[in-house]
C-alpha cells in the first residue's frame, strides 16, 4: 500500500528544544571570559552556577592545571596515531593510576564516555545476548545498543528501577540467550535517584547468566573510596559487572573510562575495541589533567573535598525539607529536581530564578513525561551556604508565584509527584463567569442545526454522521470496539460559541504512527498479548474521522478565557475516562494557538499529510485531463487509468445486502492486515451494515466488466459541499495488473464532480499519487500529552531491531 509521512522523534525533540530556546530557558550561551565554576555570565548577567556537573569543583585545581601544562609542554598538542599501533607512555600512566582508584581492576580510557560505550557495547555484546535497558539509562548507553541490534542482539527495555519487570525478562530469556545484560546508571542524571543495589546483587547471585553494565558518570569522584563512585564497591567482586564512567563531572577533566572485573573482557576491548581502534587518543593536555585528578583522588584530599560537598548537600536537603516543595530527588546525590507539573509553570519558575541571579536547568519532555516537567539543578563545591540560601529563597518564593500566575492547581502538582500536600491551594477558581461550558455524551443531546452549522462541511462528523459512528462503536463485544463519546461546547453569555469539538475515549495502539517495521514487530507480540503497548486514549475526533475537529471563534475577545476553561475540561475528561494519553489532532500549519497548547504541557507532533482536491466542474474525461497542469501526470492518468476504465463495471450504492456487507468488510480487511502505516484496531464487523442504514454514506463497487465479484469498494461520506471517501477495500490480485488503486482514486474524483461537490477529502497516504489528480497536500500536526513515557521510549528503542 501507499506510504505516509510518519512522525519523527527527532522532529519532536527539535520542536521542544526550539520552543524552550525561544523562552530563554535552554540553549543559552555563556559570556564569561574566565570560568571558575562559581558563576556563569548569561545575557550580560552574572549568575550563581547551579547547573554544571563538576561536583568537586576541580576544573581549575592547581595540581590538575600543572599536570596538564606539563604534558602539553613535553608532548605537544596531540599524539596522532591509533593506540592499535602505538600507545603513548602517558596513557599507560593514566590508566595505571585510575586502576588504583578501582582496586587495581583493569581500565581503558577513551576520548569520551560516549565513545567508551560504543566501543565496549560493540565489542562485548554478542548476537546471542539479551540487553535489558533501564528506561532512564543515559542516552549514550542506549545509542550503541541500536547498532547492537543490527548484528542480531535482542534489546528490551524495562520501566525505571522496576526489579520485578527485570526478573520477569530474565526468566523469559534465560534459556534463549548466552548472556543477559542489564544496563543502568549509577546515579540517574535527571532525578538524581539511584539503582536498587541490594536487589541487583540478589539477582546477580540468583541468575549466573545475568551481567550488569553501569554508567556511573554522575557518581565517580564525589563519592566512594578514592572517588570510585556510587556502585563500584557494591559490585567489584563479580566478574559479571562492567563499570563505565567519565573523566569529566566529578573527575574534573575530560574523557571516558571503562573498568572491568573480568580480565578477558578487558583484553578484547583493549586489543581492538571497535571504534577505539579508529579514534585518536586523549591529547597530552587532557591526559595530564586526568593524571593530576587521579593523583588527587588517590590522596587524602579527596575525603576533604567529598565531605565539603556532602556537608553542603546535607545543608541544602534540610532547607528544601523546610520548604516542603515537590523535591523528588534522592538526598544522597547532588542532583535535584523540583517538580512543577506543566511546562508553563516550569518555564515561569526557571525564568524567575534566572532573574534572581541563579542559573538552573529545565527538565522537560521527552526526558520526562509532559505533566512531570520540573526545575533541575546541581550542587558543587563551588556553591557556598550563602549561595544555597539564595537559591532556596528564590525557588521557595517563585514556585508559588509561578503556579498562581499560570493558574495551575497546586495540590494537583503535589499529587503528580506523590509528595504530601500540606499547604493551601493558591489556584484561583477554575470556574468562569464569562464563558459557559456544556458537556454531552451523545450527539442526540445537541441540536442538529447548532452542530451542523459548525461541522457539517468538515468531514464525516455532521450530526447525522456522528449518530452513525456512535451506533457503530457501541454495544460491541471487544473493548477496543467500544468508544466513549464526549462533546464540548464553550459559549459566552450571549450564546455565541467560542470553542466546540468532540472527543472519543478508546483503546489505542501506541505505535499507531510508528514506522511500519516497528508496528510489524509489535503485532507479532500482540499475537500472544492483544493489548501489548496499548493505552486508553482521549482523542479529539476519532479513528473514523478526519478533518478540522476543533471549531475556534478566533476573533472573539474571550478566546483566551475559553482556552483556559477548555484545557480544564480536557483534564476532567481524561480523569473521568481513566485515559493515560490525550491526543488533540488534525491542526494545520496556520493554527493560531500552538503556544497555548504547549504551555499546557502538550507536545506538538507531526501527523500524516492530508490530501484535498478542489473540484473544477467538467463533463468529459478529456475536459478533466485538460485541467491537469503536468504533462507527466496527464500521460500517467491516460496510460494507467483511462486506458482501463472500460474494463470495469462501476456502481454506487446507498444500501447493500448482508452478503455485500460481509464481502466489502473482507476487502477492507485485505488492506488492513497488510498495512501498518497507520496502525489501529480493526473496526467492528457490523460497520458496513450500519453505514448502509444512513443516507449520508454510499459505497463504490468496482467489478471486472461483466463479472460477479467486487474487486474494490470504497465507503464514502457525502456532505452538503464535500465528498469524503474514508475506507477502501481491495482484491490485491488486480492492484498491479489493472492499476486498480489508481482507477479507484479517479472514480472517486469523478463521482464528486458528478454530485456537484466543491472538494474531495482524499485522506492520508499516497500523497504523490493523489497530487496527480490535483490534490493539495496539507501538512498536519497534533498535540499529545502522556502520563508515562515508557511505551513511547520502548517503541522508539525498537528502531533497527532485528526482524523475526
Amino acid at each position: 500500500m501507499a506510504k505516509i509521512k510518519h512522525a519523527s522523534a527527532y522532529d519532536v525533540i527539535d520542536h521542544v528544544a526550539t520552543t524552550a530556546k525561544k523562552k530563554k530557558v535552554m540553549h543559552l550561551s555563556s559570556q564569561e571570559e574566565e570560568f571558575n565554576g562559581e558563576f556563569l555570565k548569561i545575557n550580560d548577567k552574572k549568575l550563581i552556577n547551579f547547573g554544571t556537573c563538576g561536583y568537586l569543583g576541580l576544573e581549575k585545581h592547581p595540581h590538575i592545571l600543572d599536570k596538564s601544562h606539563e604534558l602539553l609542554n613535553r608532548y605537544g598538542s596531540h599524539f596522532s596515531i591509533s593506540r592499535t599501533y602505538v600507545k603513548a607512555s602517558y596513557q599507560d600512566e593514566l590508566e595505571n593510576l585510575i586502576s588504583k582508584i578501582f582496586d587495581n581492576h583493569p581500565v581503558i580510557t577513551f576520548t569520551s564516555t560516549s565513545v567508551a560505550h560504543q566501543s565496549v557495547v560493540g565489542t562485548i555484546m554478542q548476537p546471542n545476548d539479551l540487553i535489558i535497558l533501564d528506561q532512564q539509562v543515559h542516552y549514550s548507553v542506549q545509542y550503541p545498543c541500536q547498532f547492537a541490534k543490527l548484528q542480531g542482539t535482542m534489546v528490551k527495555m524495562i520501566r525505571h528501577n522496576n526489579m520485578e519487570m527485570l526478573e520477569e525478562f530474565i526468566k523469559r530469556g534465560y534459556n534463549q540467550y548466552d548472556k543477559i545484560w542489564y544496563m543502568a546508571d549509577g546515579v540517574y542524571s535527571m532525578y538524581g535517584d539511584l539503582p536498587h543495589k541490594k536487589e541487583l546483587l540478589f539477582l546477580l547471585e540468583k541468575y549466573p547468566k545475568l551481567h550488569l553494565y553501569f554508567d556511573d558518570a554522575h557518581g565517580v569522584g564525589w563519592t566512594g573510596t578514592n572517588g570510585c563512585g556510587s556502585v563500584f564497591e557494591h559490585f567489584k567482586h563479580s566478574e559479571r559487572v562492567i563499570l563505565m564512567s567519565t573523566l569529566a563531572k566529578g573527575f574534573g577533566c575530560i574523557g571516558g573510562i571503562a573498568v572491568f572485573n573480568d580480565a578477558e573482557m578487558h583484553r578484547k576491548v583493549n586489543i581492538y575495541g571497535g571504534i577505539l581502534a579508529y579514534t585518536h587518543p586523549l591529547s597530552p593536555a587532557n591526559v595530564g589533567a586526568a593524571i593530576g585528578s587521579a593523583e588527587l583522588l588517590l590522596s587524602d584530599k579527596i575525603y576533604v573535598y567529598q565531605k565539603e560537598l556532602k556537608d553542603s548537600m546535607a545543608y541544602l536537603n534540610v532547607k528544601l525539607e523546610e520548604l516542603n516543595l515537590t523535591n523528588t530527588s534522592s538526598n544522597e546525590t547532588p542532583i535535584y529536581f523540583i517538580g512543577t507539573g506543566s511546562v508553563k509553570v516550569a518555564q515561569n519558575l526557571v525564568q524567575r530564578v534566572l532573574a534572581d541571579g541563579l542559573y538552573v536547568n529545565t527538565a522537560t519532555f521527552p526526558v520526562v513525561p509532559n505533566d512531570k516537567t520540573g526545575l533541575r539543578f546541581t550542587l558543587t563545591r563551588h556553591n557556598t551556604k550563602d549561595h544555597i540560601d539564595q537559591l532556596v529563597d528564590s525557588i521557595g518564593r517563585n514556585f508559588y508565584v509561578a503556579v498562581d500566575e499560570e493558574k495551575e492547581d497546586l495540590e494537583k502538582i503535589y499529587k503528580t509527584f506523590n509528595v504530601p500536600f500540606k499547604g493551601e491551594k493558591s489556584i484561583k477558581s477554575v470556574a468562569s463567569e464569562k464563558v459557559i461550558v456544556e458537556i454531552y455524551n451523545s450527539i442526540d443531546e445537541i441540536d442538529v442545526a447548532r452542530w451542523d452549522n459548525l461541522f457539517k462541511d468538515n468531514g464525516s462528523y455532521s450530526h447525522n454522521g456522528l449518530r452513525c459512528i456512535e451506533e457503530i462503536f457501541s454495544n460491541n463485544d471487544k473493548v477496543e470496539e467500544n468508544w466513549g463519546f464526549h462533546y464540548v461546547i464553550i459559549q459566552d453569555e450571549k450564546n455565541e460559541i467560542l470553542l466546540a469539538t468532540f472527543f472519543t475515549s478508546a483503546l489505542y495502539k501506541d505505535d499507531m504512527l510508528s514506522l511500519e517495521n516497528i508496528s510489524m514487530q509489535i503485532e507479532k507480540q500482540r499475537e500472544q498479548d492483544p493489548y501489548y503497548l496499548c493505552s486508553k486514549t482521549l482523542a479529539m475526533g476519532s479513528l473514523f474521522t478526519e478533518g478540522k475537529h476543533l471549531f475556534a471563534n478566533e476573533n472573539h475577545l474571550l478566546m483566551n478565557e475559553a482556552l483556559r476553561v477548555f484545557f480544564i475540561e480536557v483534564e476532567k475528561l481524561k480523569k473521568a475516562t481513566d485515559s493515560t494519553v490525550v491526543l488533540l489532532r488534525d491542526f494545520q500549519p496556520d493554527f493560531k494557538y500552538i503556544e497555548h497548547f504547549e504551555n499546557e504541557g502538550f507536545v506538538k507532533i507531526n501527523m500524516p499529510n492530508v490530501n484535498i482536491i478542489p473540484i473544477q466542474s467538467w463533463n468529459t474525461n478529456e475536459e478533466f485531463i485538460s485541467q491537469i497542469p503536468s504533462k507527466n501526470n496527464k500521460r500517467n492518468i491516460e496510460r494507467y487509468v483511462l486506458k482501463y476504465e472500460d474494463q470495469f463495471d462501476i456502481t454506487f450504492k446507498n444500501t447493500i445486502t448482508s452478503q455485500e456487507a460481509e464481502h466489502y468488510y473482507n476487502l477492507f480487511q485485505n488492506v488492513k492486515k497488510d498495512n501498518h502505516a497507520v496502525n489501529y484496531f480493526k473496526y467492528p464487523a457490523k460497520i458496513t451494515q450500519i453505514l448502509s442504514k444512513y443516507e449520508d454514506w454510499e459505497f463504490m463497487d468496482i467489478r471486472l466488466k461483466g463479472g460477479d465479484e467486487t474487486i474494490c469498494c470504497v465507503w464514502s461520506f457525502r456532505g452538503d459541499k464535500h465528498y469524503s471517501p474514508l475506507i477502501m477495500g481491495l482484491n490485491y490480485e488486480y492492484v498491479e495488473s489493472m492499476n486498480l488503486y489508481k482507477q479507484a482514486i479517479f472514480q472517486l474524483v469523478k463521482r464528486a464532480n458528478y454530485l456537484n461537490k466543491e472538494k474531495v477529502f482524499l485522506g492520508y497516504s499516497a500523497d504523490y499519487e493523489k497530487q496527480k489528480y490535483g490534490a493539495n497536500t496539507i501538512s498536519l500536526h497534533a498535540f499529545i500529552k502522556v502520563d508515562d513515557t515508557f511505551n513511547m521510549e520502548l517503541i522508539e528503542s525498537m528502531s533497527n531491531m532485528k526482524k523475526g
